[in-house]
């Protein structure tokens, strides 16, 4: 498997990749430059390292011998020569390395003891390092003999000084992987207890004396950490499980009350278990790791513990930081969540506000959910980020809408949405504009008295979250494409409320199944919103302003699946992964470019709220925007960013500026038939799995055999384009005897105006381009995979015209092939059999193919 070709800072760019053969773990080499940047970061000096030195020879004639992986000398390695005895009279430090932690017991008692034993110097360390622990290793006298002791890897000393016991503090802590840490955990318990429920509950009561060991010694402080490495320690095993247990009462009395089931204050295991697993925990960091890390360990452990299926809960870690980062929530903000699922907008909004204007917002976000369940996911997630308060209430906040009605300056949202998610509840029901059934009076979209049976639930919580914003306030809002653009009557009354009581700032479209790892495969965007002072009479009133439309191509997973496996940048040419300055994979995503994008200048004129400004932003290009008028000006008043993007308004204009014509011009669209009543004739039936590069090839079947969307007939001639997203690129011209031929409705029926025939190639040419697919798809409305392409909106799609004369009889001679039905091998020879020309086929008709009698 192609990977990152990795970058020593000793010996320079290797052969060896980052990632082991199976794609996701690192390898030892990896692991083995991780150790060098440590050592490097304490000042050991460049010069002084040597990659595997040989620390002894033995065997006949020596041909056998014993290696450390990494070396430190007390002078330039250069300045010591090839001999394995001197050098090893130099060495002051050794490392060994390995990929994981499966023996990484048997490695210290073979590899790294025997090693600092062989160092003459009395001060010498060894460090032993893999994917889960990083050890110190020490010389200490007992007894009148040098023994070999172990501190965590924090403990290493500065170039030039000795070591000395170093207790840990808050500053002293490593992110790591915290999954792969409680799995090396739980291998440890195992050997001591058989259940694995009991194994997880002691889990969780060392993941709970670990975050109240972190939370009351902050980053910044300097006090020591309760939890220290006690390997060492001449406390009593005993004296250890008790302080452990002192802890665990004291963090139980914190966070008890969030929990979803009563944690025991005592550890079912014994003290020397604990005080071997301190070496693990004490020198870890849970808070502030990265959130994608937490989100994995917290979906392995909670569904372990409370064997609860949390995909269902998570939005992607990437686009909620990527829409708090648009929202930009600052000190001084109230921020909330009122469908918070898992809080992860929530966790998002105050880390962003921490790292980016140094503001604390943790008692400034709040959060609520219907399911209870939901909001054990969220207190337990906000816990595990580091936020002690957790302000989040199980609530029905639809029911109580008017409760925080202007209470928030940001609101953020990921609301269940899909048309099967609907409220019936007449109580529900009034309290929304959106509640009531919509009419025109005057030509104006108005409320009625009169309450809808049902609506859907994602339109309620749109308006619950502007209602709930403060004026001016700003709102983030992940909705199906269905609301931005289907034409309906629901969603046109959905858009005229929406624009009447908030500005449409801009609108950013994800790939469809972005969110199909939590159970949702509709395609959906997010819109940002900034709250009207005062809501407008009707849509059509809104002002002016750059309205943004963004689409992210690339979100660094895989979509498609359950799996969301994370996806990297790679050289185009080798497909070799690329990596940043520290050996990082660089995740394969876009949001940076589309965050960039939107704070353009155009843009942050009106809505000085969006984003990070910075000098190199605001030099930067003027970015993507069009005039909000524009949206107002159509009666459906589309918000569908496929319809405004860049790259749609770019082809339509780069065909403005050549010879075209537009479809309505020079065709007219043929209404269906209908299913013929003709019970025994037989016909020639298109699906559109039949059609391909132009042309269709039929099945025959009798009338009663044809199915309901057998709508269209045909004329020679006749043009049938794909109606529906994910046929667009199907197209076929009518040719030869049409008279038995039947289509699905699932195609546009056009047909050439008289006075027009000479513009069948133009438009066979472009059905084959993209310039064709790129219209057809952002005129599509409703959500990607069944959105549909109106009448009136393929009768908009531009055509080129070819203007070179040798080209256009190229492609006209491909048409009259068409037309005669003549363009492929399988035409000519199916129009062969039915006329008894050669082998013909069978006389029934089956409706199968599999029946082979």
């Amino acid at each position: 498997m192609p990977g990152a070709l990795l970058h020593c800072p000793v010996r320079g760019t290797l052969t060896v990749r980052e990632k082991a053969a199976d794609g996701l773990t690192f390898t030892e080499e990896k692991q083995r430059i991780d150790c060098i940047n440590l050592l490097l970061r304490k000042g050991y000096p460049q010069s002084h390292i040597q990659v595997e030195p040989t620390l002894l020879r033995f065997g006949n004639q020596g041909r056998n011998s014993f290696r450390s992986d990494i070396a430190v000398l007390d002078q330039p390695v250069s300045d010591s020569g090839s001999d394995f005895e001197e050098i090893l009279g130099h060495i002051i430090l050794i490392a060994e390395i390995k990929r994981d932690n499966t023996k990484s017991i048997e490695a210290k008692n073979t590899q790294v003891f025997p090693a600092i034993r062989l160092l003459p110097s009395v001060g010498a360390l060894g460090i032993y390092w893999d994917d889960v622990e990083q050890r110190l290793f020490y010389k200490e006298l007992r007894e009148g003999q040098l023994v070999p002791c172990e501190a965590p890897i924090t403990s290493l000393p500065q170039w030039g000084h000795d070591y000395q016991y170093k207790p840990l503090r808050s500053n002293d802590l490593e992110t790591t992987q915290l999954r792969v840490l409680f799995e090396r955990i739980e291998d440890r318990l195992h050997s001591e207890i058989a259940s694995k429920s009991v194994r997880f509950r002691i889990m969780l009561q060392l993941l709970l004396v670990k975050l109240y060991d972190e939370y009351v010694h902050p980053v910044a402080g300097k006090e020591e950490m309760d939890i220290q490495d006690f390997t060492n320690s001449p406390m009593g095993d005993l004296d250890v499980k008790s302080r452990l247990e002192s802890i665990l009462e004291m963090a139980l009395g914190f966070y008890q009350p969030y929990l979803p089931e009563t944690v025991p204050t005592t550890f079912q295991c014994s003290g020397n278990t604990l005080r071997a697993l301190t070496a693990l925990l004490a020198p870890v960091r849970v808070i502030s790791t990265k959130r994608e890390v937490i989100q994995d360990f917290y979906m392995y452990f909670a569904s372990e513990v409370y064997k609860w299926d949390l995909g269902q809960y998570f939005t992607p870690t990437e686009v909620v930081d990527f829409i708090v980062s648009v929202v930009n929530p600052r000190a001084g903000e109230r921020v909330k969540d009122p469908a918070c699922g898992s809080a992860d907008f929530l966790i998002s909004a105050f880390q962003h506000a921490e790292s980016q204007n140094r503001a604390n917002l943790k008692d400034s976000v709040w959060g609520s959910d219907h399911s209870s369940e939901a909001v054990q996911v969220s207190i337990l997630n906000m816990v595990l980020n580091g936020d002690g308060k957790s302000q989040i209430t199980e609530e029905d906040s639809l029911l109580n809408v008017d409760q925080d009605a202007n209470g928030f300056r940001v609101i953020l949202c990921n609301p269940p949405f899909g048309k099967m998610i609907v409220e019936t509840r007449p109580e529900v029901l009034q309290k929304f504009d959106l509640g009531h059934v919509w009419k025109h009076t005057t030509g104006v979209l108005n409320k009625t008295d009169k309450l809808l049976k049902k609506q859907q639930v994602g339109l309620l919580f749109a308006e619950l979250c502007v209602r709930q914003a403060t004026p001016g306030g700003r709102v983030g809002i992940i909705l199906p494409n269905g609301y931005l653009g289907n034409r309906s009557h629901q969603f046109v009354v959905f858009r005229e409320w929406l624009i009447r009581h908030a500005r449409v700032a801009g609108v950013v479209a994800f790939p469809r199944f972005t969110f199909k790892k939590s159970g949702a495969d509709v395609s959906a965007s997010v819109l940002f919103l900034e709250k009207r002072a005062q809501p407008l009479p009707k849509a059509v009133d809104a002002d002016t302003h750059p309205f943004y439309t963004g689409i992210v191509e690339s979100v660094g997973w895989s979509v498609g699946d359950k799996r969301a496996v994370r996806i990297y940048k790679r050289h185009s040419e080798t497909g070799a992964y690329l990596t940043d300055e520290n050996n990082e994979l660089i995740p394969d995503q876009d949001f940076d470019r589309v965050l960039q994008d939107i704070q353009s200048q155009r843009v942050l004129s009106t809505f000085q709220w969006i984003g990070q400004r910075s000098s190199s932003i605001l030099s930067a290009s003027s970015g993507w925007s069009i005039d909000f008028k524009e949206v107002t000006n159509r009666p459906d008043l589309s918000l569908d960013p496929k319809r405004w993007s860049q790259r749609y308004a770019e082809v339509r204009a780069s065909i403005a500026d050549v010879g075209h014509v537009v479809l309505k011009d020079v065709v007219e669209l043929i209404d269906e038939d209908g299913v013929p009543d003709a019970p025994s004739e037989v016909f020639r039936y298109v699906e559109i799995q039949d059609v391909s590069d132009g042309l269709a090839t039929p099945t025959r079947r009798r009338g009663w055999e044809l199915p309901s969307r057998a709508r269209h007939s045909a004329e020679k001639g006749d043009i049938f384009v794909g109606g529906i997203w994910s046929s667009l690129p199907k197209w076929f011209v009518a040719g030869g005897d049409c008279s038995s031929l039947i289509v699905s409705n699932g195609f546009k029926r056009l047909r050439l105006k008289p006075g027009f025939d000479n513009r069948l190639a133009d438009i066979i040419a472009s059905l084959v381009s993209e310039t064709y697919l790129i219209q057809a798809r952002a005129l599509c409305t409703g959500s990607d995979g069944l959105a549909e392409l109106s009448d009136s909106d393929v009768l908009d799609i531009r055509i080129p015209t070819i203007q070179d004369p040798t080209a256009r009889a190229e492609v006209q001679n491909i048409a009259d092939a068409l037309l005669e039905g003549r363009a492929t091998v399988a035409s000519v020879v199916l129009r062969l059999q039915s006329e008894g020309r050669v082998h013909p086929a069978p006389s029934d008709v089956r409706g199968s193919n599999f029946v082979q009698v």
